[in-house]
């Protein structure tokens, strides 16, 4: 059974973040083993906020209380000039993954003598450099601490809560300089991590109070675990949708093989080889609802052209290892694919 979680769990996990160290709380070094263990293959994957924002509309939220969609990617590296627990992390605005926000080396450190997981942040000083590192690892050989800005105040301090982990910054510690406006900022960051779902409530304001990012309402970003497919799909060049296709040549068809795609609204894009090149979009979701009794359902949506509207869609049991759908002008099947990363857009 797939773990849920209620938001007023997490909402009440990251009101109650710590934000400032409280009695030093020894742990016995074979907890802080499995700890660490749980909190780095939960840390490891893709996450996406797609759900939280597919839905905003129809749950009434204010707009100037709705998040944009983000798409965060964090994979373990080996960069021992760094440290032993090394992760490297590239995040998304939107729905275009050339429209990297942020990049970063996270480096976890067990502190047993509080019972904490400690994450130290390193920016990259030629970011663009290590675009997509995630996929080749090549991108980020002979990286060094000396290549990369360290920000030790805004370390985030994790610690278990039972099925979840919750991190936070120490309050008031993490003042950074602003590169675009010059004005020290005062940032701090509350967490919640489960096997499944990473929130994120981030906020920044000047030392006078002045608001510079994170949601006004003071909601989380709400991460679910993004799950890979590889998908085939195959489009019949000259057939509109609505046709059978009957009598066409089975030359004609355009076949892709391992075609990559998420099942947290993840879109994958074919041009098929005619002229005009035809263009078709899949967008996966394991849709579960936020509110209701309704059954959750993993989506597969078919979209021409970059419409909103889907021509078509078909759906199976929540949490499916595999979905397909045959229109007859094109025809997909995706299949679950643990451990590959794939390119494409988020």
């Amino acid at each position: 059974m797939r773990l849920r979680f209620k938001a007023c769990l997490l909402a009440g996990a990251l009101a109650g973040a710590a934000g400032a160290p409280g009695a030093a709380q020894t742990a016995p070094d074979a907890v802080m083993t499995r700890d660490l263990a749980d909190f780095l293959d939960w840390f490891e994957g893709r996450f996406d906020n797609d759900r939280q924002v597919f839905f905003a509309a129809d749950l009434g939220v204010p707009e100037d209380a709705r998040h944009e969609r983000i798409h965060s990617v964090f994979r373990r590296v080996d960069l021992p000039a760094f440290g032993e627990h090394v992760f490297y992390v590239e995040q998304y605005s939107g729905a275009d993954a050339s429209n990297i926000y942020r990049q970063r080396i996270y480096v976890f450190t067990p502190a047993p003598e509080t019972g904490e997981i400690r994450l130290d942040i390193h920016a990259p000083r030629d970011p663009a450099r290590l675009a997509g590192a995630h996929l080749d690892a090549d991108l980020l050989a002979g990286l060094t601490p000396a290549d990369a800005t360290a920000f030790p105040q805004c370390a985030v301090y994790w610690r278990r809560q039972e099925n979840q982990f919750i991190g936070a910054t120490r309050r008031g510690e993490c003042r950074v300089v602003s590169q675009r406006s010059g004005q020290t900022l005062l940032i701090e960051d509350d967490l919640v991590l489960t096997p499944d779902a990473l929130w994120i409530r981030d906020r920044a304001e000047t030392e006078d109070g002045t608001y510079v990012y994170g949601n006004r309402a003071g909601i989380a970003h709400q991460l679910r675990r993004a799950r890979p497919f590889l998908c085939w799909v195959a489009v019949l060049r000259g057939v509109s949708h609505g046709e059978s296709g009957e009598g066409v040549p089975s030359d004609r068809w355009d076949f892709r093989r391992d075609v990559f795609i998420h099942d947290q609204g993840g879109r994958a894009v074919i041009e098929s080889g005619e002229t005009p090149p035809r263009r078709v979009e899949l967008r996966l979701r394991d849709v579960d609802w936020p509110d209701g009794a309704r059954r959750g359902s993993l989506t597969l949506y078919v979209h021409e052209a970059g419409a909103d509207r889907a021509v078509s869609y078909a759906w199976g049991e929540a949490g499916a290892e595999r979905i397909g759908i045959n229109l007859r002008w094109m025809q997909a099947s995706c299949t679950h694919a643990p451990g590959v990363w794939g390119s494409g857009q988020p």
